[in-house]
């Protein structure tokens, strides 16, 4: 008797097992059923774009819904919305021409409903508000490129020039989501040059293109074999270790670095350290490299976020400020914007590379410069710099 019950019990756990797997794995078997199409369709323009709100039939086996459209570029397009919303966005729209939407419910068996056939007709799409915001001009060693991004779309901006044989050719290509861009293109001679400037989206649409002459300014990378540390008074320079030494902000590379130590007695912002560069130019840049050897210190920590340039060729041994001349404030600018801690491919690709920050260019010739840190990414009172890199023109 016992025996029988505990055949019934299995038997009865089986089934009870099998009827969960059902309901995990869905439908078993397929079927021609078309589902319901459809209704209450309703469309609105979107930039580049339309957004089609409509009301999904009763049938308990919908999957999707599936929108077929052509493409900008020719061709057919499909997106697909899940049976979880009301609507599908359409996108990718390079212009504001109509075109036709045809909307199909999927099930679970993969087979379509009737279609549904709606006209869109796209707004203006922001990669064209983006061109018409882009303002170039010449700068020392190449141009200089802005725009505006507000709503922060993916692009990459093209630099071309002209080739030997006169035919347009790729000089630089920046990708770039950010939503404000101040970007120089360098390397170049200081002769009358052609370039053509546009954007592409991820769809590879185009902007219209921007054609401009420009003469870049001339400028000389200055010979980082003639620095040398001008320790005054005042300056704050004293390594956290040895191998952190100020020497290292012009070893040529950014392997090395600056890294102040943290606790020296009194340290606070704004703090400075002096450099010696060996000859007097006439500074058109400096490229400032933080710490990029890993995340946690790319614009963070002791990463100078504002800081100001001071030039002299009569430093006062006292390390007073007196005989130094005020060239620049700067604002380092993280690409993304994010906050403290959170980075974006392109916040990496900038610090790794080095941040550009021009001088005016009625300046007077230097030869000794102050670096004053007054803020920090980070709020650190111990400065944290891997190279700087200074161009100009030699008096000498």
């Amino acid at each position: 008797m016992k025996k029988k019950q505990f055949v019934s019990v299995f038997i009865a756990f089986v089934m009870v097992l099998a009827g969960c797997k059902d309901n995990e794995m869905g439908p078993l078997v397929t079927n021609g059923d078309k589902p319901g199409a459809i209704s209450n369709v309703r469309v609105e323009n979107i930039a580049g774009g339309a957004k089609i709100t409509y009301t999904l039939p009763s049938d308990e086996d919908v999957l999707y819904v599936l929108a077929e459209y052509p493409s900008t570029a020719g061709g057919t397009r499909i997106t697909k919305a899940s049976s979880y919303t009301n609507y599908v966005v359409l996108d990718g729209f390079a212009d504001t021409q109509p075109r036709e939407v045809t909307l199909y419910v999927v099930n679970r068996s993969e087979n379509r409903s009737e279609p549904v056939s709606v006209a869109i007709q796209p707004l203006k799409a922001n990669l064209h508000f983006v061109f018409e915001s882009l303002q170039v001009r010449e700068t020392f060693g190449g141009v200089n490129a802005t725009f505006t991004n507000e709503k922060e779309g993916e692009y990459i901006f093209y630099t071309m020039t002209k080739d030997e044989g006169g035919s347009w050719v790729p000089y630089d290509r920046l990708y770039t989501n950010s939503k404000n861009r101040d970007y120089s293109v360098r390397g170049l001679a200081s002769e009358p040059t052609e370039f053509a400037f546009f954007f592409t989206d991820k769809w590879q649409n185009s902007s219209d293109t921007l054609f401009a002459s420009l003469t870049p300014l001339f400028e000389t990378q200055l010979d980082k074999a003639l620095w040398k540390h001008h320790p005054l008074p005042g300056d704050t320079y004293i390594p956290e270790f040895d191998s952190w030494r100020i020497q290292n902000l012009w070893d040529g590379t950014t392997a090395n670095i600056f890294y102040v130590k943290p606790n020296l007695e009194g340290l606070v912002l704004p703090n400075w350290f002096t450099i010696d560069l060996g000859q007097e130019a006439k500074f058109s840049r400096i490229r400032v490299n933080q710490l990029s050897h890993h995340d946690s210190w790319m614009f963070a920590s002791g990463a100078p976020r504002v800081f100001e340039i001071y030039g002299s060729n009569d430093p006062p041994s006292d390390g007073s400020w007196n005989n130094w001349t005020l060239l620049s404030t700067y604002e380092s600018q993280k690409p993304s914007g994010s906050p403290l801690g959170s980075l974006t491919n392109e916040d990496r690709a900038v610090a790794i590379a080095g941040e550009d920050f021009t001088f005016p260019i009625d300046i007077d010739s230097y030869r000794y410069i102050r670096f004053k840190t007054n803020r920090t990414y980070g709020g650190n009172t111990n400065v944290m710099i891997s190279e700087l890199t200074f161009w100009g023109q030699p008096m000498n």
